[in-house]
């Protein structure tokens, strides 16, 4: 709060941080961004970012702190370098707390006419309509640029097949990419009662572990080539 005072009159927290605030995420800014109209000198402790107009309909208040909307952090955080997948998760967690309308973004995007990556929001917005709910963790982000670089087909990520959420998907493929919480026992029965239902019904299921992501991307790619 500290930080918007100092900024000024109509200014908002947006960012990362305003989805932190929002419970989108549990990432960890890395520094407090502030947005606000007009020109305004650069102050020390925190990130500010001007804009010729912040319409009154892109804030809101949160916990009595002002913040800009769902949409307007989104294109905020698209203009940040987020990828679709970033964005597409948070877009599904908006959604899941009730929170998210797509029609306010799409006015949004209209009333951001100029912004260079609207593209990338774009992409997000038709990964979440596809079911996807992007990627989540660090291990999910490096498979996916993994099989992006090797130029194999886009999976869709951490989206419902046959009832269970699945990591990456392509037709009649999933994959699993496990994180240390799945040397648990609990998890690893509930990972083979799941990867049996999808079997049984029509599936192939692969796991990967987090050792082959980071040591055996070879392995990786000459299972998925097999299977594509």
């Amino acid at each position: 709060m500290a930080a918007i005072l100092a900024a000024g009159d109509r200014s908002a927290l947006t960012g990362l941080c305003g989805a932190v605030l929002m419970r989108l995420t549990k990432r960890e800014p890395d520094e407090i961004d502030v947005v606000a109209p007009g020109h305004r000198r650069p102050q020390a402790g925190f990130r500010l970012r001007t804009c010729r107009n912040l319409d009154p309909c892109d804030i809101t208040i949160v916990n009595r702190i002002p913040v800009t909307t769902i949409p307007r952090m989104l294109i905020d955080l698209s203009d940040d370098g987020e990828d679709a997948d970033e964005l597409a998760n948070l877009i599904h967690e908006a959604a899941y707390l009730k929170i998210f309308s797509l029609k306010a973004t799409r006015a949004a995007i209209d009333r951001s006419n100029g912004r260079h990556n609207l593209d990338v929001l774009e992409e997000a917005l038709r990964l979440h309509l596809s079911g996807s709910a992007g990627t989540r963790t660090r291990l999910e982000k490096r498979f996916k640029r993994l099989v992006r670089g090797a130029g194999l087909p886009t999976p869709q990520t951490n989206t419902i097949v046959n009832g269970f959420e699945v990591d990456a998907y392509w037709p009649g493929l999933c994959v699993e990419i496990d994180g240390p919480n799945h040397r648990r026992a609990r998890t690893k029965t509930d990972d083979r009662i799941r990867d049996a239902a999808l079997r049984a019904a029509g599936y192939t299921v692969i796991r990967f572990t987090e050792d082959d992501v980071e040591t055996h991307p070879d392995k990786i790619l000459a299972d998925l080539i097999e299977h594509l």
